[in-house]
């Protein structure tokens, strides 16, 4: 199967899947208030399939447009009711009640990310152990006197076992500026060392990975073709999988950092590569891509990056219930930060992706493996909860910024109020799609 083809897979399944979720939680709350619910879809126009269970009310639908779904109820404002059925309006249920059936989609999305989560944990998988190979110089690691060969074991009290286990953890507390103590050891002893992750540049949050901004490296992998991204111009200068990058231009490589160090200089450029092939050495004229970071562009070649010696990382069934909720919840607050970060001016609006970004990083999962699949599944399921919960007409949040202006007034707002605050919510979802659809564009010609 191709790259495209796995991104359409990859993304219908994704969108299926968190839509399902979010729906089915406004529609079995609803049900539970006693409230009647006429259609369930998932996905907008035309059905290209619908169904109707005996003895339930319910039609259930497939739309044609797999961007959405509704959740459509009984209700005295969008049509006439029999009187035999007014006590199943939505309309005609207590503030508590239709609160709690507004809330159930974003709960949903996050419930479900807990459970991603926890299934991820449970299973496990391969990651880098956390053993320091290098130090950037003037970073926070630095000057918390972190050295080469250092073996992380704790952060901030949290056991630790690989570079990837408290990744998000780390990107929250770069975010709130706080200093972070980690331990480690160092010829066999433990020390702690304080790290000030308020240094780190603000704007540069969540372009680059945090261990790296901190200033630590894993130990450098060979310059070794371990796995080709999509449109190499690798593979299709003819390097195979397994060769071993040995110099550029005359240049020697020794390891995997000096490799990216050569490329990124050269954007676009022509270079000639020596390479180990079993026994042969053979030369290989490769022209470089160019990629967009921040405002300059730098090389590529389309390289993954060789895999360390692994350490499984793995939970317990009992251990991973609040490792989940606490990866959950911080992956909530990150979002959120990173929101008010984007309105302020302190982090690039260039992190918000759109449909086409999470098209190929769906597809990309869904290639890798089931477990990185989930995983993405859970990310994306928070960020559509929380998108939901922001007050904004016509969302989730935005019928609970009215029932709480009902709340306080005794009374609901106006119709004509009403539809003045969806005429805003329209402009400001398509305002945030735009902006999406633009940074998806951009990631597209320059990647």
């Amino acid at each position: 199967m191709s790259a495209f083809a796995y991104s359409i897979f990859g993304f219908v399944v994704a969108i299926g899947i968190l839509v399902t979720v979010h729906e089915y939680g406004h529609f079995w709350v609803a049900r539970k208030f006693g409230v009647k619910v006429l259609k369930f879809s998932i996905g907008f126009g035309r059905p290209i399939f619908s169904w109707r269970r005996a003895g339930d009310p319910t039609v259930y639908s497939i739309g044609a447009i797999p961007l959405g779904g509704y959740v459509k109820m009984l209700d005295e404002r969008e049509g006439e009711v029999r009187a035999e059925e007014r006590e199943q309006a939505f309309n005609r249920k207590s503030l508590a009640a239709r609160s709690a059936i507004a809330a159930a989609g974003p709960a949903a999305n996050f419930l479900f990310a807990v459970v991603a989560v926890w299934l991820v944990f449970v299973v496990g998988g391969d990651d880098m152990r956390a053993e320091v190979g290098a130090v950037a110089p003037e970073s926070p690691a630095a000057r918390a006197g972190f050295r080469a060969g250092d073996l992380v074991v704790g952060v901030n009290g949290r056991d630790n076992r690989t570079w990837g286990q408290h990744q998000i953890y780390l990107l929250h507390q770069a975010m709130r500026g706080a200093a972070v103590e980690f331990t480690v050891e160092r010829a066999g002893r433990r020390l702690d060392l304080s790290a000030d992750l308020g240094e780190i540049n603000s704007y540069e949050i969540g372009r680059r990975d945090i261990i790296a901004q901190i200033g630590l490296r894993p130990p450098a992998p060979p310059a070794a073709v371990w796995r080709f991204a999509e449109d190499s111009p690798a593979r299709a200068a003819g390097l195979q999988i397994g060769d071993r990058i040995i110099a550029v231009d005359a240049t020697p490589i020794a390891n995997w950092y000096e490799l990216v160090a050569a490329v990124s200089a050269r954007p676009n450029e022509t270079m000639r590569l020596q390479i180990r092939r079993g026994g042969e050495l053979i030369t290989v004229e490769l022209t470089t891509a160019a990629a967009a970071v921040g405002d300059r562009a730098i090389g590529r070649v389309g390289l993954y990056r060789p895999p360390l010696d692994a350490a499984r990382l793995r939970y317990g069934i009992w251990e991973a219930v609040p490792a989940a909720a606490e990866y959950t919840w911080h992956m909530s607050v990150v979002t959120l930060r990173a929101v008010g970060r984007m309105l302020s001016a302190r982090m690039s609006v260039e992190n918000l992706s759109g449909p086409v970004t999470i098209a190929r990083i769906a597809g990309y999962t869904a290639e890798t493996g089931a477990v990185d699949f989930i995983k993405f599944l859970a990310i994306v399921s928070v960020s559509l909860g929380l998108l939901n919960i922001m007050p904004i007409p016509l969302l989730d949040g935005g019928h609970l910024l009215y029932f709480a202006i009902e709340a306080v007034r005794g009374r609901p707002l106006s119709e004509r109020a009403q539809l003045i605050g969806q005429r805003i919510g329209i402009i400001m979802l398509a305002l945030l799609m735009g902006l999406a659809f633009y940074n998806d564009i951009l990631r597209w010609f320059v990647r």
